[in-house]
């Protein structure tokens, strides 16, 4: 039986917090461990990868998880394991393209320019591509079928930790690139074994509902236009390749700026920047984890025409995403300096950037779950609309600012792009697919989650300025004081049932 969304959002977030600090080591070791070039041409691969792995699966992941969540939520269980095939079989042969043109890439006839540790990093990586893209398969098919807490254990435990034992071998041993490149890839094997053999524990044996209608409704008359059709190949497709297009753009997105600055400004620089821009992911974190357990409940809604419930899911998310997002992105601004010195103190360079990235990132949390909402409504076109918006935004300012400002000309660009595809699709969610929440909904939450860090944070920078001193200081006081202070106001906040799941969790 599939958790309650509170229970599974508790869940989760152990599991992320965890995932978000294992991700900032990984980042640390690699740094120390190769130095601002040597991470900027890990962090290039990375990106290679990132990308690679997204046009393989092409947005059959998401599509799982809709198609999946509906037609679980209709009582037809029958049609899952055809949807998993509909994924699957296509995205292998993809995945088979895309491997062999990343082999003839890195081939010197083709590539004559490229740095050999990049060559053979991407020889060794490629391969993996496959193994990947059908571990994010397996983990779509896990959220189909109400299984978060699994998928974010095996996410942002179980393969965050692997990599982080892998990745210390390869600096103990040389610190090349190519090491570096083969320790990130290979724990995704196991991962991908404990994905599948969860799949197949979850998936229904029970045969199909009568009427395929939901549980509370079997027993009454509904019209048959307020269930979940049936999924045909042509449909599940009609609606992945769209999201597939979309998640593309967004691993572009995520990375165009860290090719481009070692383009432009060479692999130091797109060091200082990875290390910036791997900090940042870790907040950015806490918006897929609340789009990963929404997602299934918010499609499962809609399948029931249930808009009262989907609203009330996305009212939460949104209530989470600040009181988690907003003091994780100002403590970022506030303390920039100090940690990037942990990287090193050539990356140090790097810390005005937070300022202007995070910037951007607090309206983001403050939007809410709105991808969320679009992609579980259907409307993944309208998603793909907003993410090609944002990248025209992307390039176009990366090309331009960053040979006049350097690594703030593509901070600046990376924000215009956040602020860009994330007003797009708040302005679908709130007006066209009429799911918003009020004002008087989130305000508490943002008070608290703006006020104690921010002013916080500027205390102990004042008193202690940019140590380490002020930032334990920071750390042992203001935390813990947020904390009370949501647990305390938790009813007002609109946080109790997160918080009491979270108390159970933390019991046992």
């Amino acid at each position: 039986m599939a958790r309650s969304l509170a229970k599974s959002g508790a869940f989760s977030t152990l599991y992320v917090i965890y995932g978000s600090a294992a991700a900032f080591i990984a980042t640390l070791i690699v740094s120390n461990g190769a130095g601002a070039a040597g991470a900027g041409a890990f962090f290039q691969v990375m990106a290679l990868f990132a990308m690679g792995t997204s046009l393989c699966v092409f947005g059959a992941d998401t599509g799982l998880v809709r198609t999946m969540s509906a037609q679980r939520a209709v009582g037809r269980y029958s049609a899952l394991p055809q949807l998993i095939r509909f994924a699957v079989v296509p995205s292998t042969f993809i995945a088979l393209a895309v491997v062999a043109a990343a082999l003839i890439y890195a081939l010197p006839a083709i590539t004559p320019q490229l740095e050999p540790e990049i060559r053979l990093a991407i020889f060794v990586s490629a391969p993996f591509l496959l193994i990947a893209a059908w571990m994010t398969l397996a983990f779509g098919a896990l959220r189909g079928l109400g299984q978060t807490v699994e998928f974010t254990f095996l996410q942002s435990t179980v393969l965050p930790t692997l990599r982080i034992l892998a990745v210390l071998l390869a600096v103990s041993f040389s610190g090349a690139v190519v090491y570096l490149a083969l320790a990130w890839s290979l724990p995704i094997l196991l991962v991908l074994l404990f994905a599948v053999l969860w799949v197949k524990k979850y998936m229904p044996s029970e045969p199909d509902l009568p009427h395929y209608l939901p549980r509370h409704l079997a027993v009454v008359s509904v019209p048959q236009a307020s269930v979940a059709a049936p999924e045909s190949a042509k449909s599940f497709w009609s609606f992945s390749s769209a999201r597939g297009v979309s998640a593309m753009v967004e691993a572009t997105l995520e990375w165009i700026d860290v090719l481009l600055i070692g383009v432009f400004l060479g692999p130091a620089a797109s060091g200082v920047y990875g290390a910036v821009n791997r900090c940042v992911r870790v907040g950015a974190m806490v918006e897929h984890t609340a789009r990963v357990v929404t997602g299934p409940e918010i499609s499962a809604a809609i399948a029931r025409a249930d808009t009262v419930r989907a609203r009330q899911i996305f009212v939460s998310a949104t209530r989470i995403l600040i009181a988690v997002g907003w003091p994780f992105f100002i403590t970022l601004a506030i303390f920039g300096e100090t940690l990037l010195r942990f990287f090193g103190e050539e990356f140090t360079i790097g810390a005005p950037l937070f300022w202007i990235i995070c910037s951007a990132m607090l309206l983001q949390m403050a939007a809410g779950g709105v991808q969320s909402v679009l992609l579980m409504s259907g409307k993944s076109r309208w998603q793909l609309y907003n993410k090609l918006s944002a990248l025209v935004v992307a390039v176009a300012l990366n090309l331009t600012l960053i040979p006049v400002w350097g690594l703030k000309g593509a901070a600046t660009a990376w924000a215009a792009a956040v602020l860009v595809d994330c007003g797009m699709a708040t302005y679908q969610v709130y007006t066209k697919v009429g799911i918003r929440p009020q004002p008087t909904e989130i305000l508490p939450t943002v008070t608290i989650a703006a006020l104690l860090p921010g002013l916080g944070g500027a205390l102990s920078v004042l008193l202690w300025g940019q140590s380490l001193t002020a930032l334990l200081v920071y750390a042992a006081v203001i935390i813990p004081t947020y904390l009370l202070l949501l647990y305390r106001f938790r009813t007002a906040v609109g946080l109790e049932k997160f918080f009491t799941s979270l108390t159970r969790k933390l019991g046992r």
